[in-house]
């Protein structure tokens, strides 16, 4: 009976599926992905939910932000406006302003959850999925360029000119014919307190912009130049990522309201170091990494030729080949999640005997740690540094082109740079 009772409700919530008014992002995508989040969600957590509140979650809180958008809707202000806090309900916003905001709403979520004001903590959680879900759509709150700029790169027949895009109004980002997988997926624990889940909530929201960023170009060369089924297939691939994400947001906010935080697995102890986006915005190195001064995993020799990350025999599966000089930033909000940052560095074996490189790390413009310089051959020097506590920690890594030493020789690696927690 209980199975038939949660099928049903699975049915139910699929017939929620209607037209919404979102402009610059996902408008029938946010109940695409929320009922796909929702029917993802483990047994325990629908029932004490229960079905009704679940399906106005999919169905009447999708947009909240989108209906007070402009003053329309003060009644709506408990909701939307984050008390000593100015930031769009919409974008990645910056690091201290994301991390008060998201554990505002993580707080609002359990106290109101906590008190039996259940329909009270879905709006609050709507508020916050519609938020991680925007920045997850190929549109105008994912571009790295401009309409114009796009329009420059491609520019559209005579007969589609009136088409904007990455804006929703006259645009066709969250149009089409497209259903998100029907993936199994087991949504994840993204913390065990209020700041660890904003931390991970903050970065997944990055990296969801990151990756539906790289959907952008293929959606408007196929709705300008072809039949429209590569779009659909990009489209329900940006969904599909953000669909996981927002399954993890509402299954940690509710894990966290519910104190069973503690008795889920958490995969997030230790976390490599690449799976953060680094804050970096291009800037040009001598040669090999003049174009792109890191690689992510791999290497690269003086003839730009591709290698395993190696340090003398010792292979690493995650890390960063690096030139010099440079500083790799990676910024942490909050910034007392974790305690340890480890790592290990040299040179890769195909390093030039006039290299020498020191590498070193700064927390919050205070260096922590500098090598003496190290050389081809040299056994990995390996770091155990202990970490500052602060709202927001900006962790670099810099390497620093030793006296007389040859930038083309200089080919510098981190080995399995890892983030630790308390």
């Amino acid at each position: 009976m209980r199975v038939r009772r949660l099928v049903f409700g699975l049915i139910l919530l699929t017939l929620c599926v209607s037209a919404s008014n979102s402009l610059w992002a996902w408008g029938k995508g946010h109940r695409l992905i929320r009922l796909w989040a929702v029917a993802r969600l483990p047994e325990w957590q629908t029932e004490l939910i229960g079905q009704e509140n679940l399906a106005r979650l999919c169905r009447d809180y999708t947009s909240l932000q989108d209906k007070h958008a402009g003053g329309k809707a003060p009644q709506l202000d408990p909701y939307c406006l984050v008390p000593g806090v100015r930031l769009s309900l919409h974008d990645v916003n910056p690091p201290m302003q994301s991390a008060t905001a998201i554990q505002w709403y993580l707080e609002q979520i359990a106290n109101n959850l906590q008190a039996g004001k259940t329909d009270e903590a879905m709006k609050f959680l709507g508020v916050l999925c519609h938020w991680n879900e925007d920045p997850g759509c190929p549109s105008a709150h994912s571009s790295p360029v401009s309409e114009l700029q796009l329009k420059t790169l491609i520019p559209p027949p005579k007969d589609k000119a009136r088409l904007n895009y990455l804006f929703g109004a006259g645009g066709f980002m969250d149009s089409g014919d497209y259903q998100l997988a029907d993936e199994k997926y087991t949504p994840r624990l993204l913390g065990r307190t209020r700041s660890e889940a904003a931390l991970r909530i903050y970065e997944h929201q990055k990296l969801l912009r990151h990756h539906a960023a790289a959907h952008i170009i293929p959606i408007v060369q196929d709705t300008m130049q072809g039949d429209g089924t590569k779009a659909d297939e990009h489209r329900a691939a940006a969904a599909l990522a953000n669909g996981r994400h927002t399954a993890d947001v509402i299954f940690t906010a509710i894990c966290l309201a519910t104190d069973h935080s503690e008795d889920q697995e958490f995969l997030f102890e230790g976390q490599p170091l690449t799976d953060w986006l680094p804050d970096f915005r291009g800037r040009m190195i001598p040669h090999p990494y003049y174009v792109k001064p890191f690689l992510v995993n791999q290497a690269m020799d003086a003839k730009r030729r591709l290698h395993p990350l190696k340090i003398g025999a010792t292979e690493y599966e995650t890390g960063y080949g690096m030139g010099t000089p440079f500083e790799l930033d990676f910024v942490l909000a909050p910034g007392n999640v974790f305690s340890r940052f480890t790592c290990d560095v040299g040179l890769h074996p195909t390093a030039g005997k006039k290299g020498a490189v020191q590498f070193a790390v700064v927390a919050n413009g205070k260096e922590l740690v500098r090598t003496k310089p190290v050389r081809v051959g040299d056994a990995p020097v390996k770091l155990d540094i202990p970490l500052p506590q602060a709202d927001v920690l900006k962790l670099t890594l810099q390497t620093i082109a030793g006296e007389g030493s040859e930038p083309s020789h200089n080919l510098a690696v981190w080995g399995t740079p890892t983030l630790k927690a308390k």
